[in-house]
Parts: C-alpha cells; structure tokens; sequence
C-alpha cells in the first residue's frame, strides 16, 4: 500500500467514526447500513455549508441510494477491529437474498481514537457539524432517512440518469458547483428583513426540506 492510500484510508476510518459518534449522540444508532451512508453522503454534500473537506466528491447515482465503496470497506474493518459492532442482521426488504446489518459504536474501544481525532483543530470543527447533521437527520422517520437523501438537490438533479456519476466537489466548485450548497444558500432569500441566517440554520432547514419531501 502507498503513503498516499494509507493516509486515504486512515481519513475513511477517521470520519467514518466520526459519524458513527455523531449519530450516537442524536439517538439515532443502531443505524442500518442504508441508512449510514445516506447519511455519510448528506455529511459530503453539505460540508461546504461548514466550510469542512467532504470525504468524496463525487458518487455513483444508484437505484437504491447513495453508497460508498470507501467507507463500506472501512466499516468492515472497523468492525473486525472491534471500534463498531454489528446490533442486528436481517434479510434486506428490497432484496431477500442480502443481509442487511444496524450497526453502533463501540463506545470502549473507540472512544480513545475517537478523543484523538477531535483533539486536532480541523476534525473538532468536522465532529461540530456532524452533531448538527444527525441531530436534523435523527428528525426523519428511520424507514424515510434513505428517501431523504434520494431527495438532495444533487442526486434529484434530473439531467444526472441512474448509472452516471454526480459530482459535486471532486472536479467542480465545491460550492457554486454544488446544488445541494447553492439550494441551502438560498434559505437567506427568504428570511425577514434584518435576520441574517447562520450555518447550523440552514442545514436544519435543507435537511427538514427533505424530511418533507420524503415524508410525502
């Protein structure tokens, strides 16, 4: 393995238990795999909002949701390492032939990692706005959370067909090349005269606005 992917894969497994916390600290764990990488995805899409590094991208526009093959691999290892355990396993509904698992962090053994990662000053701003993220997503019915990011201004883009990948940082604007940041950007137009919306505002309100939508 090169220097390049190890450090690759070390910033996967350093954000994947990020989340991972994150979603523990909203109540939203055990999480099913569809579930987590929803949610690992809205984190990519909305970084700029918080001026934070995505993890990836870009992603491949899928039937069923967004997925990443990154984190899908660390979350494996992590696993054997013993930092998540596996809740539950049962057959997927979509697909009867697949196992689909919940996972939590396992709080012993990954809360030493867990304190050195956000002891560096990037990642505790990174752990700042993945709170703020799974508090809003925690708001979404637990069968609707995949809905809900089919629903992002991105991956609902309809020129972008199942099978093509969407790129929303990897070779365009982080921000102006993003739908997802340039539809939250919006809520500004309609806040009162005088009332100047933060960040953590306009997440709530772009996650809500999905929860809406995937609510039905």
């Amino acid at each position: 393995m090169t220097a390049t992917a190890y450090k690759a894969d070390l910033r996967v497994r350093s954000r994947l238990i990020q989340l991972m916390a994150a979603l523990e600290v909203a109540g939203v764990t055990p999480i099913p795999n569809r579930d987590l990488h929803a949610f690992a995805y809205l984190a990519n899409v909305l970084s700029p909002l918080w001026e934070v590094e995505a993890l990836e991208g870009s992603v491949l526009k899928d039937r069923n949701g967004p997925r990443s093959s990154a984190l899908e691999h660390e979350l494996d290892l992590s696993i054997g390492q013993g930092l998540i355990k596996i809740d539950s396993l049962r057959p997927d509904p979509e697909n009867p032939a697949r196992l689909d698992a919940t996972y939590y962090l396992n709080g012993t053994a990954a809360r030493p990692v867990l304190d050195e990662i956000n002891s560096l000053p990037d990642e505790a701003s990174v752990a700042s706005f993945l709170n703020e993220l799974a508090f809003a997503f925690a708001e979404i019915l637990p069968g609707k959370r995949d809905d809900a990011a089919q629903q992002d201004a991105a991956w609902s883009n309809p020129s972008i067909a199942s099978g093509r990948i969407i790129d929303f940082g990897e070779f365009v604007e982080q921000t102006r090349g993003n739908p997802t940041y340039n539809v939250a950007q919006e809520f500004q137009r309609f806040a009162p005269d005088g009332v100047r919306l933060n960040r953590a505002e306009k997440l709530l309100m772009y996650v809500r606005l999905l929860k809406r939508r995937a609510h039905g």
